[in-house]
């Protein structure tokens, strides 16, 4: 049994089709095919149902599948400790963001991190935060930068940040008063991004949204923000936005801004990875360029109610 048959197997279960895991991989499908045989006849288990469509696991293949992740995460971990044994910070960093941070996060950060660490290489992906829990508990992701806390077995969080929640109006109700109850947000003119997302769970949480879309005649599926911005301006009405992002408003959008009366609520920005993780010294690189580069007043929660997202898998 070798750990490139365990990758092999493990690729050839997220895509549950021969062929495609062979092209993921780089490799023949016969090449791949004889090698999980191979490792079946080792091991004297069959770990798939070749006769189902899509490709099955066998209960003995589905638990014999989960240790070989933790085997291949911990082989991978040994060798990125030997890159932390070296003082040049030329290895890498995978690292997920979930799309309502990413587009005003990461620029703030990456150009003095690059400058500061030149060799080290840094790979952003934009996901979604089932995504990007998933992708770092299996070891496809370093680092998570997601709304926190996190309830996940194996999963540590570090917080970084507290983002207020701003409604943001059409041009028309930007007069009158710049603060809005949140009984007072009307949901049949709020927009707000698709499902699945942490950030729209949140706001769901504390203004009791859950018929938003069940009336309307017209509805957005979207994960960006700025599309959300941009349908308020054309089509009217109103979305809720997280500080980082009103930082990029021009000064004519920064009127239609309000704040929602009450205690502050927020969202706390934490950085994930794995319990078990290897790459120490590089996410304390990350967790300090992030916080250098944040405004000062982001730093502390203590004035806000922060929103828990209620991440929990198992």
């Amino acid at each position: 049994m070798t750990i490139t048959q365990l990758i092999y197997a493990l690729q050839l279960k997220k895509d549950r089709n021969f062929k495609r895991a062979a092209d993921h991989i780089g490799i023949s499908q016969p090449a791949l095919s004889i090698q999980v045989q191979k490792l079946e006849e080792e091991i004297g288990l069959k770990l798939f149902d070749r006769s189902s469509s899509p490709l099955s696991l066998t209960r003995d293949g589905e638990l014999f599948l989960i240790r070989a992740q933790e085997v291949v995460n911990n082989a991978k971990a040994l060798r990125n400790f030997v890159d932390e044994l070296h003082d040049d910070y030329n290895g890498e960093l995978t690292i997920g963001v979930i799309p309502t941070l990413a587009p005003f996060l990461i620029p703030l950060f990456s150009q003095s991190l690059q400058d500061n660490f030149p060799d080290l290489r840094l790979e952003f992906k934009e996901q979604i935060t089932e995504e990007v829990v998933k992708n770092v508990r299996n070891g496809d992701l370093d680092v998570g930068l997601i709304s926190t806390p996190i309830g996940v077995y194996g999963i540590q969080s570090i917080p970084l940040f507290y983002e207020r929640f701003y409604v943001y109006t059409s041009r028309d109700e930007r007069a009158g008063s710049h603060e809005i109850r949140v009984e007072d947000i009307r949901h049949d003119d709020l927009w707000l991004l698709d499902e699945g997302n942490c950030f729209r769970d949140q706001i769901n949480n504390f203004c009791d949204l859950k018929s938003v879309r069940k009336d309307k005649k017209f509805i957005y599926h979207s994960n960006s923000i700025d599309a959300l911005i941009r349908i308020v301006d054309t089509r009217g009405g109103m979305t809720i936005l997280p500080e980082l992002t009103t930082m990029s408003l021009s000064g004519e959008q920064e009127e239609n801004l309000k704040i929602i009366k009450g205690k502050p609520k927020a969202r706390e920005i934490g950085m994930i990875f794995r319990t078990n993780q290897d790459k120490g010294r590089y996410i304390q690189i990350l967790e300090e360029h992030i916080k250098s580069n944040i405004p000062g007043h982001m730093l502390s929660g203590s004035n806000y109610e922060i929103l828990d997202p209620e991440i929990a898998m198992d």
